[in-house]
């Protein structure tokens, strides 16, 4: 009874303390926006996997495709042209016209008889374009206050997800998105008008629905750029779920009777050759060319988002707070713990428990998590679903670890309580009957020797699958990465060798030059090859951190034993010799003032690493330095690294190890043990040394690490040491100290 209750109280004593613990890494990882394009692609999915909508046919798109453009023969279209096409749909009645052509300037012939299209037709909405280079709107409508905001919202991967509401324009006035200012002239023949609920926090009503504006940071958005009134973007679809006719059959009277009277009409351009096409979620990038949406199917979106609010009460898409996400992946933690541990506890995965019962909670949960959070989606709300998938998978994994340590435990002391009874009665036996005695010495010898096999091989497995498992589930696609931007930037130069051939053998007529100036090509030329630089960079750091976490995962590895401490130093020392020796003229010299030190127990791997850690911080410094010095002044004061070790009052031993170089400020040394701080360059330092290195000595080895530093002097870690080490941890509590 108490045995079995000692085993409950154990396990589940896993489980508070795994699920707290890698919920809180998720969440941190979350608020740095380090899964922001993840979720964002778990949201595309969504959109793509929602069963269709209607189509919307209170919204008639006039498309300007490829053949359309041919039939007139130039773009920008004549002016005449346009106003014939205008005065057509005029005809029809619509309830207001939304025309996403720019027309700042005239294009003749038919400049005058455009002008007056402009002025007779009072419910004409033009564009203009407010962020970036700006493009002014036609004169005549920004005097009668028509003219509507062409911009749309890029993420950081290039797609749509919001929209633009309003936004201020140079002017000082402000001006609505051309879908919200079109969506605003249809609700106004209902007799739907916008009414205020909250001023302060700019929340407003419209017809059956509340807009709230964005403030950077729902969803998976991490201090995201909200300038304006923007809104998520609730994707009714591309232009087929839209009512559409083509310009040339507008401008030769095809019209069908009723398609437009009373809807409203939104004039833009189809044609990829005219760019104004962008990324949304609808667009995969998993194999193949990723599909492009028209900027005016996007402003028909936002149109119809809007009047569908307002008129028919569909959702607008809306997110939990800040908090509420986290105490989200707080309970998947915990899902995934105390899942894991109720199938491990059910002895269904007895071949294999680590990734039956892992890989199983897992597979259930993650199911579950990802059901929940579509239904939610479908319902209107945006929930977080890759990171609270990270908390429960590597809450399932590390429960499932702990409870193979836990089992091995209470299997050992089993065996430890069979061995005292064997030995009792192998003494009882001894006294009667003699001939026994061998027998029973053998059956002990076989149980030691089953024991520490048992004890070797559970140890292994688990921790040899922990690994395998983190190393194959992220290094496999960040390798996959960054094997292909090496490729990525030689097509890349390629293709810009290519283009400057044709710029220098094919001088580019005066259209070409023209775009080339729209789109800043040498620009573009000079940032594409930086992008790539910093796709690279970001891979090899990811790569860094997980070759940092498996070292990590091997605090345990090593037995205590007694160990020569000198000869640990010297090993890693001659490591780290290629950064050591002479390099142009900047060497770094090592001085080693050893004491005599006994064979000390400890942790021989884990201890090297610390070296490893502490002597390569050092060399970091001491490169700093140089490079700040000229070869005279280092020649006249070189870079010193200082080693020195001793006895301390016959109970510790003391290993110094210090530098000449620029020092570390204090505020840096009240974060310097925290796990993923550095003050390194992004891409050269992951944040996990001085923290495992804290880790094994004050933890492992019931010691402490110190350190002593002040700017232009140098620094100096120092790493104390009990020389009974099993003694001392039961009477010190682990702490970092900073003196």
């Amino acid at each position: 009874m108490w045995q079995k209750l000692r085993q409950r109280i154990g396990e589940w004593g896993g489980v508070l303390a795994i699920a707290p613990s890698v919920a809180a890494l998720v969440i941190a990882g979350s608020a740095a926006g380090v899964f922001q394009m993840l979720e964002w692609a778990t949201l595309d999915q969504f959109f793509r996997l929602r069963p269709a909508e209607p189509i919307d046919r209170r919204i008639v798109l006039v498309t300007i495709g490829e053949s359309d453009i041919s039939k007139v023969g130039q773009w920008p279209m004549p002016d005449r042209v346009m106003a014939q096409l205008l005065r057509n749909v005029r005809a029809q009645q619509p309830r207001a016209i939304g025309m996403d052509i720019y027309r700042d300037l005239p294009v003749e012939p038919g400049h005058k008889e455009l002008v007056q299209v402009f002025k007779s037709t009072p419910n004409l909405i033009g564009i203009e374009k407010v962020g970036g280079n700006r493009i002014a709107p036609a004169p005549v409508l920004s005097k009668f206050d028509r003219v509507a905001a062409s911009d749309l919202v890029l993420d950081a991967d290039g797609k749509v997800r919001r929209a633009l509401i309003l936004i201020g324009a140079a002017d000082g006035q402000f001006r609505e998105g051309l879908g919200a200012k079109l969506a605003l002239a249809y609700l106004e023949k209902e007799g739907v008008s916008l009414r205020s609920i909250d001023a302060k926090k700019k929340i407003y009503g419209l017809g059956g629905s509340v807009f709230v504006p964005l403030t950077g940071n729902e969803g998976g958005y991490v201090a995201g750029d909200t300038g304006g009134y923007q809104i998520l973007l609730n994707y009714r679809g591309g232009l087929d779920k839209f009512a559409s006719i083509s310009m040339t059959d507008v401008l030769e009277n095809r019209i069908p009777p009723d398609l437009m009277r009373n809807r409203a009409v939104l004039i833009g351009s189809t044609a990829e050759s005219l760019k104004d096409v962008f990324q949304t979620p609808y667009s995969s990038t998993l194999f193949g060319t990723p599909a492009l949406t028209p900027g005016a199917v996007i402003h028909a979106n936002i149109a119809s988002q809007i009047l569908s609010a307002a008129l028919q009460g569909r959702p607008m898409l809306r997110t939990p707070t800040k908090t509420l996400n986290w105490l989200w992946i707080l309970a998947w933690s915990f899902i995934g713990a105390s899942g894991c541990c109720q199938l491990l506890q059910t002895n269904a995965f007895k071949k294999n428990v680590f990734f039956g019962g892992a890989v199983c909670a897992t597979v259930l949960g993650g199911s579950a998590l990802t059901g929940t959070s579509y239904l939610a989606f479908l319902g209107g709300w945006i929930i977080p679903v890759f990171s609270p998938l990270l908390g429960l998978t590597a809450s399932a994994i590390l429960m499932a670890n702990y409870h193979s340590q836990w089992q091995l435990k209470l299997a050992c002391e089993k065996l430890a309580k069979a061995n005292e009874q064997l030995e009792e009665y192998s003494r009882t036996l001894e006294i009667k009957v003699t001939e026994r005695t061998g027998e029973l010495k053998s059956a002990l010898d076989y149980l030691k020797a089953t024991q520490t096999q048992l004890i070797q091989a559970e140890k292994m497995a688990a921790l040899g699958q922990l690994v395998a498992g983190i190393a194959h589930e992220i290094n496999n696609p960040t390798s996959f990465i960054y094997g292909n931007v090496a490729h990525a930037e030689e097509y890349a130069s390629k293709l810009v060798n290519l283009l400057a051939l044709y710029q220098k053998h094919c001088p580019p007529s005066p259209d070409i030059r023209e775009f080339i100036e729209e789109i800043d090509l040498d620009y573009m030329l000079e940032d594409l090859p930086k992008l790539l630089a910093s796709m690279k960079t970001g891979a090899s750091r990811i790569r860094e951190i997980v070759k940092s976490l498996r070292s990590f995962s091997r605090l345990d590895e090593s037995e205590l034993k007694n160990v020569d401490i000198h000869e640990g130093i010297d090993s890693t020392l001659m490591i780290l010799q290629n950064r050591l020796k002479q390099r142009g003229g900047r060497e770094i010299k090592v001085v080693k003032e050893y004491g005599e030190l006994p064979l000390v127990p400890c942790y021989a791997g884990q201890l090297n690493q610390v070296f490893m850690n502490l002597l390569t911080n050092a060399i970091d410094a001491l490169d700093e330095r140089n490079n700040k010095l000229k070869p005279e002044e280092i020649a006249a004061n070189p870079s010193v690294i200082k080693i020195a070790t001793a006895v301390k009052d016959s109970s510790q031993i003391i290993i110094a190890i210090s530098d000449n170089g620029p020092g570390i400020p204090e505020s840096i040394q009240q974060r310097l043990f925290d796990p993923f701080f550095t003050t390194k360059p992004v891409g050269k330092g992951t944040g996990l040394g001085l923290s495992i290195s804290h880790s094994i000595v004050v933890e492992q080895h019931g010691g402490h690490l110190r350190v002593h530093s002040a700017p232009g002097q140098g620094s100096e870690f120092r790493i104390e040491i009990p020389m009974q080490p099993s003694k001392v941890r039961k009477q010190l509590q682990p702490q970092m100290n900073c003196a």
